[in-house]
């Protein structure tokens, strides 16, 4: 595998593990909605590099149409605006 394979496939498996612990919060403890915009912060960033490289969020296996916001709950995503 070159180089350029095995990055792509560790900003996969780092894209995919943000996604998953995201997803697995609990919505309804404080604690855990603080780390969820800590999730959201990280999935965020390395999606912004990534598309400064043409790495698209399909390239990385989270789906074509994949926004992190997705991962928000209604109350975060107005302050994450």
């Amino acid at each position: 595998m070159s180089k350029q394979q095995d990055a792509l496939l560790v900003l996969e498996e780092t894209a995919q593990s943000l996604k998953d612990a995201a997803g697995a919060l609990d919505a309804s403890s404080a604690y855990d909605e603080g780390r969820l915009m800590g999730y959201y912060e990280a999935l965020s960033t390395l999606l912004s590099q990534c598309a400064a490289l043409d790495i698209t969020p399909a390239d990385l296996h989270l789906g074509a149409d994949f926004r992190p916001e997705s991962l928000l709950r209604p109350s975060s995503v107005a302050r994450a605006a």
